[in-house]
């Protein structure tokens, strides 16, 4: 790193603020207005400081249609910044404010939890679901990437879940979790007859109900787009699949949709590729495909095929 670059970095670090942010933002993308209400200071002087970090490279932008997210800089980042952000991890009790803080960031993530949960809530057609994406194409991609003769796959956000039929066939029990109490028993319904070799769990996809090891396979299908914490939900998948099991995942890419924040409590528009490889790079899965796949929809999906050494 040269000189210039080191000294922006100490210079970045050498504010209480700042490092307040850092500390903020390697727990996970916060839009502007959501480290306004964290850290109960102005948007003029929140972006000020966020520009200075992302300088130094510590932190990264993403925008999201008409929104914009900050984030840490990933661990695959310039050397010195990944250390230093370390170093701020492993003394962040010192920085000011830790337990204030991290408290108003619990506030605001449990704000983007319940406007998923009272959508989904209040759903009583499935059809409803999918105003501007075509869920059978969607459905059709994720069984692509799995194979079957698992014992037990994981179907997560498993909404109305109309996936179930399909991943019956593919392994002899399918454990289903969705947030939603009644999205869980629309679930229920669809199952039918073969209900009885469900297990149906309500659950937060970042912290799952399931023990370690626990599936032979896990598919997330239109579903962390909707996630507060996608990498933490990606985590989660990681940790309950066995050895040798296999992750589907399909979503959304990237796009500039607005109109899906509001018709389909998306809290996400959508991801890019390397974004989604890093974060199952990151929970220790090995990609072992991931293409952008044309859709009858209005948007092209990312369909990934991962597996747990």
């Amino acid at each position: 790193m040269p000189v210039a670059d080191l000294l922006r970095l100490c210079k970045a670090l050498a504010d209480d603020t700042r490092l307040r942010l850092v500390r903020l933002l390697l727990r996970g993308p916060l839009s502007v207005n959501e480290v306004t209400q964290v850290l109960g200071l102005g948007q003029s002087r929140v972006s000020r400081h966020l520009r200075i970090l992302a300088e130094a490279g510590l932190v990264v932008g993403r925008r999201q249609g008409t929104w914009m997210y900050y984030q840490a800089s990933p661990a695959a980042a310039e050397p010195l910044v990944a250390d230093a952000a370390a170093f701020v991890h492993r003394h962040e009790r010192g920085v000011s404010a830790y337990t204030d803080d991290l408290a108003r960031l619990e506030a605001v993530l449990e704000r983007r939890r319940q406007r998923t949960r009272a959508f989904f809530d209040q759903v009583t057609d499935p059809d409803a679901l999918q105003p501007l994406v075509d869920g059978d194409h969607c459905r059709q991609v994720a069984l692509s990437l799995l194979r079957h003769g698992g014992a037990r796959y994981v179907d997560l956000g498993t909404g109305a879940g109309l996936l179930l039929p399909a991943l019956l066939e593919c392994a002899r029990q399918v454990v289903a979790v969705d947030a939603s109490p009644a999205m869980l028993a629309l679930a229920r319904r669809t199952a039918g007859g073969a209900a009885a070799r469900c297990d149906f769990r309500l659950g937060d996809l970042g912290h799952l109900p399931l023990a370690d090891g626990e599936a032979d396979g896990v598919v997330a299908c239109m579903v962390l787009h909707h996630v507060s914490d996608p990498a933490g939900a990606l985590a989660e998948a990681a940790r309950v699949l066995a050895p040798g099991g296999q992750l589907a995942v399909v979503d959304l890419e990237q796009h500039h949709d607005e109109r899906l924040r509001e018709q389909a409590a998306d809290l996400w528009l959508g991801f890019a590729v390397g974004d989604l490889e890093g974060w199952l790079h990151q929970a220790g899965v090995v990609v072992e495909q991931a293409t952008v796949v044309t859709s009858p929809g209005r948007h092209p999906l990312i369909a990934i095929k991962g597996r747990k050494p």
